[in-house]
C-alpha cells in the first residue's frame, strides 16, 4: 500500500487538535505505577500475591500491579504500550473519548477484582499476580474501537455488525490456542477445536458476503477508504493487532519464569473487555434512539 504523506500529515494534525496533555498523562500513569511497584522490595510485593485458597480483598486488587520478574513486567507493559494507545486513538478519532475513559476507569479499578476472584471458583494451591488480565480486557476492547473507526471515518460497515465479526473469529482462535497443550493428546478436543474454527470462519464469510451484497462494503467504499492515507494505515495497524495479540497472550508453552501463565484469566479478560464495552454501547445507542424518538413526538 503506497504511503500518502498528505493523508498522514492530516491524521497527525487532527490528533494534535483532539488530544490533550492529560490524555498522555493518563495513558502513561499505568506503566509508571507498574514500574514503581516493581521497584519496591520483593518481600513487600510477595505479601500482596492473590492466594486462590485464601483470597484477600486488598491482594485481589494490588496483585494486578505486582510483577516478580523483569521479563513479566516488560511483556505486560510492552503489550499495554501497543494496545491501549491504539484503542485510544481509534476512539478519539471516532468521537468516543468519553466511552474510552469510562472503559479505562472500569478496567483499571474493577477488573482486577473481578479477574482475581474469578479464580476462586476453582480453588487450588496457587497464587495469581500481574497486569495481563487487564491488558487483555483492552485487547478485547480493540475490535469494537476498530469497528467504530472504520464506520465513522472510512464509511465501511456498521459498528454493531463489524465488531462481532472482528471479535468472534479471534475468540475462536484464542480457544484453540488455549487448548494447544491437550489437542495433540485428545481426539475429541481436536475435533471440537476444528469445528469451532470452521464455524467462526464460515460465519465471517457469510457476513462478508451479506455486507458486500447490501453495499455496506462495496468496491467504491473500499477504494475511497484506501485513498484516505494515514487513516487507512491506522485501521490496518488495529487489524494487525487484533490478529496477532492472541498468539502473544496464549503461547504454546504457558510455563515461564518458574510459573505458569494463567490463560483462563487472559481469556476471561479478553471476553469481559469486549462484552462490557459492546453491551454498554448498544444500551447507550438504544437509549439515545428512544430518547430522540420520544422528543420528536412530544409537544
Amino acid at each position: 500500500m503506497p504511503v500518502d504523506p498528505i493523508g498522514s500529515s492530516q491524521l497527525v494534525s487532527e490528533l494534535r487538535q483532539r488530544a490533550r496533555t492529560v490524555d498522555l498523562l493518563v495513558l502513561a500513569a499505568v506503566p509508571i505505577i507498574l514500574v514503581g511497584v516493581f521497584l519496591t522490595p520483593t518481600t513487600l510485593r510477595q505479601r500482596f500475591l492473590f492466594e486462590y485458597t485464601d483470597p484477600a480483598l486488598p491482594a485481589a486488587f494490588i496483585s494486578a500491579l505486582v510483577h516478580l520478574e523483569g521479563t513479566h513486567l516488560l511483556v505486560n507493559v510492552g503489550t499495554y504500550g501497543l494496545v491501549v494507545p491504539v484503542v485510544f486513538v481509534l476512539e478519539l478519532l471516532s468521537g468516543n473519548r468519553a466511552r474510552f475513559y469510562r472503559a479505562f476507569l472500569v478496567f483499571v479499578t474493577l477488573f482486577p477484582l473481578v479477574l482475581s476472584y474469578s479464580n476462586v471458583a476453582a480453588p487450588r494451591p496457587a497464587v495469581g499476580y500481574g497486569f495481563s488480565g487487564v491488558v487483555m480486557a483492552f485487547a478485547g476492547y480493540l475490535p469494537l474501537a476498530l469497528a467504530a473507526f472504520v464506520e465513522t471515518r472510512l464509511d465501511i460497515g456498521s459498528r454493531p455488525s463489524v465488531a462481532p465479526v472482528l471479535f468472534f473469529p479471534t475468540l475462536g482462535l484464542v480457544c484453540v490456542l488455549s487448548l494447544r497443550s491437550v489437542i495433540s493428546h485428545n481426539t475429541t478436543v481436536l475435533v471440537g477445536a476444528v469445528g469451532l474454527v470452521v464455524a467462526t470462519l464460515l460465519s465471517t464469510l457469510l457476513f462478508a458476503v451479506s455486507a458486500y451484497e447490501e453495499g455496506a462494503v462495496s468496491r467504491h467504499r473500499l477504494s475511497r477508504a484506501l485513498d484516505l492515507g494515514g487513516y487507512c494505515e491506522l485501521a490496518l495497524v488495529g487489524l494487525v493487532l487484533v490478529a496477532t495479540l492472541p498468539f502473544v497472550a496464549f503461547p504454546a508453552e504457558p510455563e515461564f519464569l518458574g510459573g505458569t501463565a494463567n490463560l483462563y484469566v487472559h481469556l476471561f479478560g479478553y471476553v469481559l473487555g469486549f462484552t462490557a464495552v459492546y453491551s454498554y454501547s448498544e444500551i447507550q445507542s438504544r437509549y439515545s434512539l428512544e430518547a430522540s424518538e420520544t422528543g420528536a413526538y412530544s409537544h
